[in-house]
């Protein structure tokens, strides 16, 4: 028996998910570092760096205060906030984020969310320094 993969997942948080519409069961670790600390109520600007599928984007934009701004950037579109569809390792991304916030009145953002990690192989040391740049 193989190690059951995407849609084959049945664990709790999947169905939880599913159930509750959000985009990702990762959803469930913001919600929960948010019920510890308590920094989305009173954020007023919030950046998600590799954001797909969404699901981070998704509760910052419901646990934000109204008129928040919330970007999430990633290699595909994010829906539900601000997006950037660029790499977050490459000087056009930050650049393209300095715009935004340039456009948009942001001088720095209160919360900096970050899920990301590389895709996985067997080179265990280029993939924890790839890790470490991310």
């Amino acid at each position: 028996m193989g190690k059951t993969k995407g849609k084959q997942r049945q664990d709790k948080f999947y169905h939880l998910a599913k159930k509750q519409s959000y985009q990702s069961r990762a959803a469930f670790k913001l919600l929960q570092l948010d019920a510890w600390f308590r920094f989305l109520p009173t954020a007023r600007t919030v950046l998600d760096l590799c954001a797909a599928p969404g699901g981070w984007v998704q509760v910052a934009v419901n646990h934000v205060p109204v008129g928040a701004f919330v970007v999430g950037v990633d290699l595909v579109p994010i829906r539900g906030a601000h997006s950037l569809t660029e790499d977050i390792t490459t000087t056009k991304c930050r650049a393209a984020v300095r715009r935004l916030m340039d456009s948009n009145g942001v001088v720095v953002f209160d919360v900096v969310l970050h899920d990301g990690s590389p895709n996985v192989g067997g080179a265990w040391v280029q993939e924890a320094t790839v890790q470490s740049s991310l």
